[in-house]
């Protein structure tokens, strides 16, 4: 049997183990803690601040059975202070058009507005559409439901029935150096919203097929310098002609797509 003293003796010895290893578990913790990027870095907000994207839009047309891509340059930039139907502090952004070279005069085409709620989340406003864009702590294991305040099938007048209100947001990759166009850019930061398709690339035109991609790149202390979102589907229509009766179907691509990366900033 252990003596008091023995018993004692080892306690002593475990003493100082045990607090080390406490010491060595706070300071992790504290280490993660400071790391994690914060809300103004990903995307900093300055009256005056402004970049400028060249845009890719694909659409559809013919009904359906055609499409293109529409190339042109949108500005982004932040106007003034001010407060949403909440009484919560937002800024107000301006955006700008020109043609794809920028070589026109810079047309008004529309607003949205950034929201940094209780310090922990960043919230765009556009054409009364909310989303979540970031939300602390960012760390690749940590997922929120970006898109939960946007009603169901808010692309039903796009004729998709693509439900994006249930993307999973997550931090795909963090700090990364990314060549963006023509630039190389360090301490990028990409928040993967979705990536699932069927039948893409579409190669039978007369079966289902969908795409629902999209995507955010952030770089430290820049803001947003790409951006890809694409949600169509191809729904073919059937049509039976002839004698005897042949059964055909039709392509009908509905949805859009967008693809932007930053050319310029100030």
């Amino acid at each position: 049997m252990k003596t008091f003293s023995t018993i004692s003796s080892l306690f002593e010895k475990w003493i100082p183990a045990f607090a080390l290893l406490l010491l060595f578990a706070s300071c992790s913790k504290k280490t993660e803690t400071l790391d994690t990027l914060t809300l103004e870095e990903l995307m900093p907000v300055k009256k005056g601040k402004f970049i400028t994207y060249r845009v890719d839009s694909l659409i559809f047309f013919n009904g359906g059975k055609a499409e293109k891509i529409n190339s042109y340059q949108v500005r982004h930039q932040f106007d003034s202070l001010g407060v949403d139907n909440l009484n919560r502090p937002m800024w107000i952004v301006n955006t700008y058009i020109n043609d794809s070279a920028a070589s026109g005069s810079w047309t008004p085409n529309g607003q949205y507005t950034v929201t940094f709620v209780d310090n922990k989340r960043a919230e765009v406003n556009e054409n009364n559409l909310r989303v979540i864009k970031l939300y602390l702590p960012v760390k690749e294991s940590f997922t929120w439901l970006g898109n939960s305040y946007l009603p169901d099938k808010p692309y039903a007048s796009y004729g998709t029935n693509l439900n994006i209100s249930l993307w999973n947001f997550s931090y795909d990759a963090i700090n990364q150096t990314e060549r963006i166009g023509n630039q190389t850019i360090n301490d990028v930061t990409t928040v993967l919203h979705i990536n699932e398709s069927r039948g893409v690339p579409l190669v039978d035109n007369t079966k289902y097929a969908s795409q629902e991609r999209s995507l955010e790149k952030f770089a430290k202390n820049i803001g947003m310098v790409y951006r890809e979102h694409y949600v169509w589907e191809n729904q073919p229509n059937e049509r039976t002609s002839g004698t005897p009766p042949v059964t055909t179907f039709d392509p009908r691509l509905v949805g859009f797509g967008i693809k932007m990366w930053m050319v310029a900033r100030n």
